[in-house]
């Protein structure tokens, strides 16, 4: 009985030695696996975090090849575009070279298709002239076809008619309401930023069109200038 209860022991001693054994390489084995999977992931995290360090200071940077900047600015002219600006000029009335006019206003622009436009004005003038000088405010509405458009400057030719109002008549033996039809031709060119500067010559007719019972009429060469701007 002694011998096969010591044999028995020895029999199962080992046996549950070995089981124990197993037991701890596993969990060790799964614990090193959980190790390395947590060190491989915070060093994914780290390399993340210093390539946005690396790459985030370019946002702050220059970049000469960046289109971003000039693509919204519309191309001069282009459908749809809107500009405005400041214009200055001075006429002569051809039959009397002492009969002269000065004006000074706002235009504003809208390109209805590509190198066309709507382009009215709203003018202050001078009209000095024999039998008293005037002042007066006209609208124009005028349309500009700039036929010819390169990168650096464009030629235009511009017409339509206005309506104008004076302290006095104008010309003289006329009246103080006016019709003003008016055609020319003119050139701009780029100065910067898409900003223009204008030069033209037009045709500018004074009349009220009969309305009155004397309408003597005037017609003036008008040369002006002027800068404008994208809106």
């Amino acid at each position: 009985m002694l011998l096969t209860a010591t044999l028995t022991i020895a029999t199962i001693l080992p046996t549950a030695g070995t089981f124990s054994l197993a037991e701890d390489v596993a969990i060790h084995g799964q614990q090193a696996q959980a190790q390395r999977a947590e060190a491989m992931a915070a060093l994914e995290a780290t390399l993340d975090n210093e390539s946005q360090f690396r790459i985030a200071p370019a946002m702050f940077q220059e970049n000469s090849t960046d289109t971003t900047g000039s693509a919204d600015v519309a191309t001069f002219g282009s459908e749809g575009s809107m500009r405005w600006g400041l214009v200055g000029g001075w006429g002569i009335d051809v039959k009397s070279s002492s009969n002269n006019e000065a004006a000074f206003g706002a235009t504003w622009e809208y390109f209805i298709v590509d190198g066309f436009a709507f382009a009215p004005e709203l003018k202050l003038w001078g009209f000095f002239q024999d039998g008293g000088n005037a002042f007066g405010g006209s609208l124009d509405l005028l349309f500009a076809w700039h036929f010819v458009r390169q990168d650096t400057w464009s030629f235009f030719v511009d017409g339509g008619v206005g309506m104008l109002g004076s302290t006095k008549n104008v010309p003289i033996g006329g009246s103080e309401f006016n019709f003003t039809p008016q055609a020319g031709v003119g050139v701009t060119f780029d100065i910067g930023d898409n900003n223009r500067w204008v030069v033209g010559v037009r045709w500018h007719h004074i009349s009220n069109a009969g309305l009155y019972s004397e309408n003597p009429g005037r017609d003036s060469v008008y040369l002006y200038t002027g800068i404008n701007f994208p809106f």
